[in-house]
Protein backbone atom coordinates (compact mmCIF):
# COMPACT_ATOMS: atom_id res chain seq x y z
CA UNK A 1 0.00 0.00 0.00
CA UNK A 2 1.25 3.23 -1.14
CA UNK A 3 1.26 6.47 1.11
CA UNK A 4 1.50 9.64 -0.17
CA UNK A 5 1.40 13.09 0.73
CA UNK A 6 -2.63 13.03 0.02
CA UNK A 7 -2.91 10.64 2.90
CA UNK A 8 -1.30 12.55 5.14
CA UNK A 9 -3.06 15.73 4.15
CA UNK A 10 -6.22 13.61 4.46
CA UNK A 11 -5.20 12.78 7.82
CA UNK A 12 -4.24 16.10 9.05
CA UNK A 13 -7.72 17.07 8.25
CA UNK A 14 -9.62 14.33 9.67
CA UNK A 15 -7.46 15.07 13.18
CA UNK A 16 -8.19 18.62 12.87
CA UNK A 17 -11.65 18.14 12.17
CA UNK A 18 -12.06 15.87 15.52
CA UNK A 19 -10.01 18.31 17.34
CA UNK A 20 -12.27 21.22 16.37
CA UNK A 21 -15.50 19.05 16.71
CA UNK A 22 -15.17 17.31 20.07
CA UNK A 23 -15.04 20.40 21.95
CA UNK A 24 -18.21 21.00 20.23
CA UNK A 25 -19.79 18.18 20.71
CA UNK A 26 -18.94 18.10 24.65
CA UNK A 27 -20.23 21.66 25.13
CA UNK A 28 -23.65 20.48 23.30
CA UNK A 29 -23.85 17.36 25.54
CA UNK A 30 -23.93 19.69 28.53
CA UNK A 31 -25.82 21.78 27.44
CA UNK A 32 -29.35 22.35 28.01
CA UNK A 33 -32.76 20.45 26.55
CA UNK A 34 -33.95 23.14 24.30
CA UNK A 35 -37.15 24.89 25.73
CA UNK A 36 -39.99 22.99 23.78
CA UNK A 37 -38.88 19.67 25.21
CA UNK A 38 -41.34 19.16 28.27
CA UNK A 39 -39.76 17.87 32.05
CA UNK A 40 -39.87 13.88 31.67
CA UNK A 41 -42.61 13.14 33.50
CA UNK A 42 -42.41 11.85 37.60
CA UNK A 43 -43.08 8.11 37.77
CA UNK A 44 -46.06 6.96 38.95
CA UNK A 45 -46.21 6.39 42.82
CA UNK A 46 -45.94 3.18 44.31
CA UNK A 47 -49.28 1.80 44.94
CA UNK A 48 -50.73 1.74 48.63
CA UNK A 49 -50.57 -1.46 50.64
CA UNK A 50 -54.34 -2.86 51.17
CA UNK A 51 -53.72 -4.64 54.38
CA UNK A 52 -55.77 -3.73 57.33
CA UNK A 53 -55.74 -3.68 61.04
CA UNK A 54 -58.40 -6.69 62.07
CA UNK A 55 -60.90 -5.99 65.00
CA UNK A 56 -58.66 -9.18 66.50
CA UNK A 57 -55.68 -7.10 65.54
CA UNK A 58 -56.86 -3.86 66.74
CA UNK A 59 -58.22 -5.47 69.90
CA UNK A 60 -54.24 -7.05 70.79
CA UNK A 61 -52.97 -3.81 70.04
CA UNK A 62 -55.56 -2.78 73.23
CA UNK A 63 -54.53 -5.13 75.33
CA UNK A 64 -50.78 -4.08 74.94
CA UNK A 65 -51.63 -0.52 75.55
CA UNK A 66 -53.24 -1.68 78.50
CA UNK A 67 -51.04 -4.50 80.52
CA UNK A 68 -47.43 -3.01 78.10
CA UNK A 69 -47.84 0.96 77.71
CA UNK A 70 -47.35 4.11 79.84
CA UNK A 71 -48.52 7.67 80.12
CA UNK A 72 -47.35 10.02 77.95
CA UNK A 73 -48.21 13.69 77.37
CA UNK A 74 -48.63 14.15 73.58
CA UNK A 75 -46.99 18.09 73.11
CA UNK A 76 -50.03 19.96 72.27
CA UNK A 77 -48.96 21.50 69.09
CA UNK A 78 -49.20 18.16 67.62
CA UNK A 79 -53.03 17.59 68.63
CA UNK A 80 -53.77 21.27 68.16
CA UNK A 81 -52.79 20.66 64.32
CA UNK A 82 -54.98 17.79 63.86
CA UNK A 83 -57.93 19.47 65.45
CA UNK A 84 -57.86 17.41 68.85
CA UNK A 85 -57.31 20.32 71.54
CA UNK A 86 -56.84 24.45 71.60
CA UNK A 87 -55.06 26.69 73.43
CA UNK A 88 -52.26 24.61 74.40
CA UNK A 89 -54.45 22.07 76.16
CA UNK A 90 -52.52 18.88 76.61
CA UNK A 91 -53.26 15.25 76.35
CA UNK A 92 -51.97 12.32 78.12
CA UNK A 93 -52.67 8.95 76.93
CA UNK A 94 -51.83 5.80 77.36
CA UNK A 95 -49.37 4.63 74.20
CA UNK A 96 -48.08 1.01 73.34
CA UNK A 97 -44.51 1.29 71.66
CA UNK A 98 -42.32 -1.39 68.86
CA UNK A 99 -39.36 -1.30 67.11
CA UNK A 100 -39.09 -1.27 63.72
CA UNK A 101 -36.03 -2.01 61.91
CA UNK A 102 -32.75 0.27 62.26
CA UNK A 103 -33.59 2.92 64.16
CA UNK A 104 -37.74 3.30 63.53
CA UNK A 105 -39.80 3.31 66.51
CA UNK A 106 -43.68 2.97 66.08
CA UNK A 107 -45.95 3.79 69.02
CA UNK A 108 -50.27 3.61 69.26
CA UNK A 109 -52.03 5.76 71.44
CA UNK A 110 -55.63 5.50 72.90
CA UNK A 111 -56.88 9.01 72.88
CA UNK A 112 -59.18 9.97 75.58
CA UNK A 113 -62.95 10.01 75.83
CA UNK A 114 -63.30 7.40 72.99
CA UNK A 115 -61.58 9.95 69.90
CA UNK A 116 -59.65 7.22 68.72
CA UNK A 117 -55.92 6.53 68.67
CA UNK A 118 -52.72 8.42 67.73
CA UNK A 119 -50.15 6.47 65.63
CA UNK A 120 -46.80 7.43 65.41
CA UNK A 121 -43.90 6.95 63.41
CA UNK A 122 -40.20 8.09 64.70
CA UNK A 123 -37.83 7.28 61.76
CA UNK A 124 -34.49 9.68 60.50
CA UNK A 125 -34.75 12.40 62.42
CA UNK A 126 -38.39 12.51 61.37
CA UNK A 127 -42.13 11.90 63.09
CA UNK A 128 -45.65 11.06 61.14
CA UNK A 129 -48.65 11.51 63.36
CA UNK A 130 -52.04 9.85 62.16
CA UNK A 131 -55.46 10.38 64.18
CA UNK A 132 -57.86 7.50 63.48
CA UNK A 133 -60.92 6.58 64.98
CA UNK A 134 -61.80 4.26 67.11
CA UNK A 135 -62.00 2.11 64.31
CA UNK A 136 -58.58 2.75 63.02
CA UNK A 137 -59.93 4.86 60.35
CA UNK A 138 -57.99 7.99 59.45
CA UNK A 139 -58.99 11.41 60.39
CA UNK A 140 -55.61 12.98 59.49
CA UNK A 141 -51.93 14.22 59.99
CA UNK A 142 -49.44 15.46 60.92
CA UNK A 143 -45.38 15.38 59.83
CA UNK A 144 -42.19 16.84 61.73
CA UNK A 145 -38.53 16.64 61.34
CA UNK A 146 -36.20 17.08 64.52
CA UNK A 147 -35.99 20.51 65.20
CA UNK A 148 -38.60 22.14 63.20
CA UNK A 149 -42.30 22.52 63.85
CA UNK A 150 -44.72 20.11 62.79
CA UNK A 151 -46.94 20.57 60.29
CA UNK A 152 -50.32 19.12 58.50
CA UNK A 153 -50.41 16.83 55.70
CA UNK A 154 -52.69 16.87 53.18
CA UNK A 155 -55.25 13.99 53.57
CA UNK A 156 -53.94 12.36 50.16
CA UNK A 157 -50.22 12.17 51.58
CA UNK A 158 -51.61 11.37 55.17
CA UNK A 159 -53.93 8.47 53.32
CA UNK A 160 -50.71 7.01 52.16
CA UNK A 161 -48.33 6.92 54.85
CA UNK A 162 -50.82 5.70 56.87
CA UNK A 163 -51.33 2.82 54.88
CA UNK A 164 -47.85 1.49 55.16
CA UNK A 165 -48.26 2.07 59.18
CA UNK A 166 -51.42 0.05 59.44
CA UNK A 167 -49.46 -2.42 57.17
CA UNK A 168 -46.79 -2.44 59.56
CA UNK A 169 -49.10 -2.86 62.65
CA UNK A 170 -50.64 -5.96 60.85
CA UNK A 171 -47.96 -7.64 60.24
CA UNK A 172 -46.74 -6.97 64.20
CA UNK A 173 -49.78 -8.04 65.59
CA UNK A 174 -49.53 -11.26 63.66
CA UNK A 175 -46.11 -12.06 64.35
CA UNK A 176 -46.51 -11.15 68.33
Amino acid sequence: MKHGSRSHIASGFLAALIVSVLPTAHALAQAAPPAAQAPAAAPPAPPEPTVTLSAAGLKKIDGWIADRGREIAVTPIVTEILGLTKDGQAIVCRAFAAEGTGDEVHQIYLLPDGKGYLEAHFYKNKLDVYWADKDFVLKAAVEGVHGQLPAAVTFADAKYGFSFEVAWWAKYTDAH
